[in-house]
């Protein structure tokens, strides 16, 4: 998957896809008005590349209604994405929404894609209004999803328990895109490339996580030595489609 910072679309996403970038994320993270033209941008810039690489639908937490999910989810499955990434989810009422909004959207399309649904946690392993990881996924249990992760948070060492303990409590796969760390005044990520991946290769050694990537501050040289190191992991290469 690729950082969460894009320098710029499209060469953005050329910047990853070079990197080694299996999956790169549509520039629709906040609400707007473009999401079916970002999808299309992403989709043709991703068949530049071979083997297949495939363009995940990314949907924030900014919205505020079930219908305005509805819309952004129809337009990026009319932009051409391959699936959909619900991300850095704050809450089950919003994950939930989102949900809803895209079995919504399926059904108006006459097609369903995978999803991918992803929270962001405290550094005790609580999403942000409080909830457990069990509470979230006990809530989001009887919805048809590709995987269930944790991304952003506190940067990929604060993560090691708790992507421990998402892989015992569900069935599905396991998605894990940590920040580098926290950024400082400057706005700078304190974790290089090495040290990132170091721990975010552990979790995928380890079978804890199944999809890995980067989230805020990764740059492609983070993604880079990543793809490197797990593709080695012959475990760790799932076909998402």
């Amino acid at each position: 998957m690729d950082g969460g910072a894009l320098s710029s679309v499209p060469e953005g996403h050329r910047e990853y896809l070079a990197a080694g970038a299996d999956i790169i994320k549509t520039n629709t993270f906040m609400p707007s008005r473009d999401h079916a033209a970002s999808a299309r941008i992403a989709r043709k810039i991703a068949a530049e590349f071979s083997p297949k690489r495939f363009v995940a639908g990314s949907i924030g937490p900014a919205g505020t209604s079930e219908d305005g999910y509805f819309h952004q989810v129809c337009a990026l499955i009319e932009g051409g994405v391959d699936l959909l990434l619900a991300e850095t989810m704050t809450d089950i009422g919003k994950a939930t929404m989102v949900l809803q909004a895209c079995e919504k959207a399926f059904q108006k399309n006459g097609r369903s894609l995978p999803i991918m649904l992803s929270v962001t946690i405290s550094q005790e392993g609580l999403l942000l209004s409080s909830e457990t990881l069990e509470q979230f996924c006990n809530s989001v249990a009887s919805h048809k999803l590709f995987s269930v992760g944790i991304n952003c948070s506190f940067g990929a060492r604060h993560m090691k328990s708790h992507i421990q303990r998402l892989r015992e409590i569900v069935p599905t796969y396991v998605s894990c895109h940590p920040s580098a760390g926290l950024p400082d005044s400057s706005g700078n990520y304190p974790e290089s490339p090495e040290e990132w991946v170091a721990i975010v290769l552990e979790f995928a050694e380890r079978g804890w996580a199944d999809i890995v990537g980067g989230c805020c501050g990764t740059t492609p040289d983070h993604i880079r030595a990543l793809a490197r190191a797990a593709h080695q992991i012959p475990h760790a290469t799932i076909d998402l489609l």
